[in-house]
């Protein structure tokens, strides 16, 4: 599950960067791309992250010294 939010959210964000670059230099593209990555994030990675969180599951290592 942890593999499926990281590839999601890594997914997700390139593409939504990416469509923001095209849009940006008004390049043909931008908006399948920032549909993509938005929807990508909106449903893939929120909702693994939301799971996770709720199982109880540590995404972040908090050093504690």
């Amino acid at each position: 599950m942890k593999l499926i939010t990281f590839l999601s959210g890594s997914f997700g964000i390139t593409l939504t960067l990416l469509g923001l670059l095209f849009e940006f230099m008004h390049w043909k593209g931008a908006s399948i791309m920032l549909m993509t990555g938005m929807s990508a994030l909106a449903l893939l990675f929120i909702p693994s992250v939301t799971y996770l969180y709720y199982r109880g599951y540590k995404l972040v290592r908090i050093p504690t010294s």
